[in-house]
């Protein structure tokens, strides 16, 4: 008998019926191109933080936070939106997850609202810094102990 290499999904409850024909590599595959394309975008937006300083935050904010949806959105490959949701509001990222969600919402608006120009960049840099925060603490809650060793180099790093 031959054991098969794929752990044996229910493609149903995987990915909510999204890509039920798509086999568990490329799933993965999947997960791993939005992944790491958000991850790039959303660093390859720094090239226009001085667009944003000088006053036309609109190429960063809209890169750096399409990349986050982008990433935030990759693991549907893996479970489907509705156990993503699910996951993201389990009680130890719930509260993360809903300030992450909020400050990719908010920082779209406030980018689109007409604001003094000061006040909409403080708003935007303070809502990109909450989002930035939001999303590597959510992020972390998915490796195992990853909250706690951060915590731990903070405390070594504010102990010296």
């Amino acid at each position: 008998q031959q054991q098969n290499a794929e752990p044996e999904l229910d493609d149903q409850e995987t990915c909510g019926g999204i890509c039920p024909s798509m086999t568990y590599q490329q799933r993965v595959l999947g997960f791993a191109i939005c992944f790491v394309t958000g991850y790039l975008i959303t660093f390859a937006s720094f090239h226009h933080i001085m667009e944003m300083i000088e006053g036309n935050p609109v190429p960063f904010v809209t890169l750096y936070t399409l990349g986050n949806i982008l990433a935030l959105l990759s693991s549907m490959f893996l479970c489907g939106p509705a156990k993503q949701l699910k996951l993201m509001m389990d009680e130890k990222r719930k509260s993360t997850a809903i300030v992450y969600l909020s400050c990719l919402l908010a920082t779209v608006v406030v980018l689109f609202l007409p604001l003094l120009r000061t006040i909409k960049l403080l708003l935007l840099f303070i809502l990109v810094l909450i989002q930035l925060c939001a999303g590597v603490w959510y992020n972390l809650s998915y490796i195992p102990f990853g909250r706690r060793a951060l915590l731990r180099v903070f405390n070594k790093m504010t102990d010296e």
